[in-house]
């Protein structure tokens, strides 16, 4: 078998060159205060997300270097007077616990090891945090901060601990986009503060199962932003038909985030994926120590299949009603809720708790009413907590007053009005949809959120885009019921429509404009045009420190991996991505053309340094497999899914991802050479079976009671060759590869046919 070099991987990379977005060499703007006077010389406005309130720019530069220091003041080390003002959440982070956040960051984004010191003295290459800023100066409120870059250090000087965090947030950011052979960021002043204190990002949680590494993800990647809500939707299933069309409504999803011990409840909680108290408990001190607050919400009287399928009784008894609909009008329902909130209550440091009370039967208007109010009562008589509900006050029509101290999440102008209930005295977050709203494979919603409609429309005062000077749909920007705002993240159609890669993709695209426009508003956009914004704005988020659900790999070209064992496991793309032959697997004159190949056994595997890769990319082998395979056996695995050369029903390659199996209809011959291989773009995952595309990857998504053909874009599992758990494909492989783009059947062939001088 031929060689297979740097050379060849060469011409098959111009054969196939995918063009990137140039990312501007500048990472500097245009001020984001353009009134402000200058001196001729000095530095303008680094780019950070959200963008700087006000920048003074200095002459001069600071470096990061191995003697830098995050030195923190003693007199704040522990916290300070305001801290717990600024916070829903009990025992907030103090300055020390954000530091140490900050020395994890800058160690991951520069290859430097900092060391956290306290301190009241620090020296030019150090950066200081402390507390201090002007309490009295009501724009910079408790979360703004002044930021001090000189020849003297850098300085953040936070009004509370976390305004001094969002400080390091700006720093982070600026040492990213900084040269790396230096990391020089500008001499300047910076007084930056957010226009409003609610910054969220909701998620549901309940509808695709999320894992807690994913979760702590999720609030790197929001608190990178400024965001400091997150809204956890613990409990749903899908759009619910009446009982009357919908026989088999108890057969449906539903799903329960939240496992404890009490055999009382025990029962409700998802066997797929749920969270222990402790779990929760390391969360909630994860995600402080990143400036952020957890809002819980489980959401009653509708949305609740995880409950009445256990108890269809509590449900509403008539055929035109929903089967997820408690009935408020049982009086074992509210006893029950009441219940189940003092069993997971006190998991939670928030002071405000969701209660949801959204789509009921808008018959029981008054019932629903009666029943948050009471809600309110028991929450604040017992608990000391606030409660928050869904908009909903429109399509539960009744002469009951919902409680004015009950803050309102507006969702849909259906079911409430922002001018109404800002107006009678009600606290409003807006997360109105459609803007605001992402819902993957949606034919309602977006898909993917619209960045640069965000961007350049959008506030948390916004609330209709198209009709913005509609002020009879959009509150006034000073309306001091106003809270703020955010985006959703619903899972409407489950686990199958997306990965959860694909997921945080959505996530992340979205959370850096919006993250942008609830801080800062219109100050920054106003002067930077979008299509300067978003190419520096991806250059940031391809490279926030703690994130790996990207799963795109660095590679010094357009070929990740290329293995073809004529000198072992050694990886001949240049990336040095070299694998390990583990449990008997064993390289092997294979002839037929193959040169050396690597034979497994089904405890036997090859293992790579890497987990998975993201779309776009292309990955492909030959396999001659024997003729006896266990069920389930594995060609590809990683923690993303597995790539099975067949499944428990059929001998044919079969995605696996999320728990879901995707059957491919292809059937490998057994003592035979094959190629197979699979490429994703951006919107679906081709197979090719000896380099002719076969079969695209798709799934039925139950759009309520309906069935639409979807495809899946797979997350390539490339962790191993065969599998660590004793259930590998049994036979030879030869060839493999992976490349950080997609790959059509001419470049397919191209690339296969050079892996073995003879085909099948």
């Amino acid at each position: 078998m031929k060689r297979i070099g740097i050379a060849f991987l060469a011409a098959v990379a111009a054969v196939g060159v995918v063009s990137a977005t140039p990312v501007p060499s500048s990472t500097q703007v245009e001020s984001a205060n353009p009134s402000s006077t200058r001196k001729c010389h000095t530095n303008p406005t680094p780019f950070v997300i959200p963008g700087l309130q006000e920048w003074e720019g200095g002459s001069g530069f600071w470096k990061l270097n191995p003697s830098t220091r995050i030195v923190v003041d003693p007199a704040y080390a522990e916290g300070g007077a305001l801290d717990a003002q600024d916070t829903l959440m009990r025992n907030p982070s103090n300055l020390k616990q954000f530091a140490a956040s900050f020395q994890s960051d800058i160690s991951e984004v520069s290859g430097i090891d900092v060391e956290v010191v306290v301190s009241k003295n620090y020296r030019p290459h150090d950066i200081f945090l402390t507390l201090g800023a002007d309490t009295k100066d009501p724009e910079l409120n408790h979360e703004g901060y002044l930021l001090d870059i000189t020849k003297k250090g850098i300085s953040i000087q936070g009004v509370t601990s976390r305004g001094a965090f969002w400080g390091t947030r700006s720093v982070l950011q600026m040492l990213i986009l900084a040269d790396e052979n230096n990391y020089a960021l500008p001499h300047g002043h910076a007084r930056d503060f957010p226009n409003y204190h609610e910054r969220k990002f909701m998620q549901d949680i309940a509808r695709k199962p999320i894992p807690m590494t994913d979760l702590h993800e999720y609030a790197t990647l929001t608190s990178f932003y400024k965001f400091n809500t997150l809204h956890h939707h613990y409990n749903d299933n899908p759009g619910m038909q009446v009982k009357g069309i919908l026989h088999n409504w108890q057969d449906q999803y539903a799903g329960f985030r939240l496992r404890t011990d009490n055999p009382k409840y025990s029962m409700y909680a998802s066997n797929d994926t749920s969270y222990t108290k402790q779990e929760m408990r390391e969360f909630q001190d994860f995600i402080k120590a990143r400036g952020l607050d957890l809002i819980p919400e489980i959401d009653t009287p509708a949305h609740s299949l995880c409950f009445t399928k256990f108890h269809p009784d509590w449900t509403i008894q008539n055929d035109t009603a929903r089967g997820d609909w408690l009935d408020l009008g049982n009086p074992e329902v509210q006893p029950f809720l009441k219940g189940l909130w003092t069993e997971f209550v006190d998991w939670f440091d928030s002071s405000s708790i969701s209660i949801g009370a959204d789509e009921y039967d808008p018959t029981k208007g008054d019932l629903a009413r009666a029943f948050v109010n009471s809600m309110h009562d028991f929450f604040a008589e017992n608990f000391n907590r606030s409660i928050r509900m869904w908009g909903s006050d429109v399509r539960l029509p009744g002469t009951i007053e919902i409680n004015k101290n009950v803050h309102i999440d507006m969702w849909d102008f259906t079911y409430s009005q922002p001018v109404t209930d800002t107006g009678n005295g009600y606290k409003v977050c807006n997360l109105n949809a459609p803007n605001s709203y992402l819902v993957p494979r949606s034919q309602s919603y977006q898909d993917f959120i619209d960045a640069q409609k965000i961007y350049e429309l959008w506030e948390p005062w916004v609330f209709d885009i198209i009709d913005r000077g509609n002020m009879s749909r959009n509150v006034d920007p000073k309306e001091p019921n106003l809270t703020g705002g955010g985006f959703a993240n619903w899972n409407d159609f489950l686990s199958e429509s997306v990965t959860r890669v694909e997921l945080y993709d959505r996530v992340s695209r979205a959370a850096d404009v919006f993250g942008e426009k609830l801080w800062a508003g219109t100050k920054n956009s106003e002067h930077i045009p979008y299509d300067k914004w978003a190419p520096l704005a991806k250059k940031l988020r391809e490279n926030i420190p703690g994130i790996t659900l990207r799963r795109r790999p660095q590679s010094n070209n357009q070929f990740v991996i290329s293995y073809d064992f004529e000198d072992g496991v050694k990886d001949a793309s240049g990336n040095g991505y070299d694998g390990q032959l583990q449990n008997g697997a064993s390289v092997v004159q294979a002839g037929e053309g193959h040169g050396n190949a690597v034979q497994l056994t089904s405890k036997s595997f090859i293992k790579t340094p890497l987990e998975s890769i993201s779309y776009p990319y292309a990955v492909g082998m030959w396999i001659k497999p024997s003729g006896e395979q266990q069920p389930n056996a594995v060609i590809l695995e990683s923690g993303d899914g597995r790539l099975l050369i067949s499944n428990s029903t059929a001998p044919t390659i079969t995605f696996e991802q999320d728990g879901n199996q995707y059957n491919t209809q292809i059937t490998l011959p057994p003592n035979e050479w094959s190629h197979i291989a699979f490429s994703a773009d951006t919107k679906q995952t081709s197979v090719f079976f000896n380099m002719r595309r076969q079969a695209i990857v798709n799934y039925y998504n139950p759009r309520w009671d309906s069935l639409r053909n979807e495809t899946l874009l797979v997350t390539a599992p490339i962790s191993s060759i065969g599998s660590p758990s004793g259930n590998s494909m049994e036979g030879l492989v030869d060839g493999f590869f992976v490349l950080d783009r997609a790959s059509y059947g001419g470049e397919m062939a191209f690339i296969g046919k050079r892996y073995a001088n003879a085909l099948p």
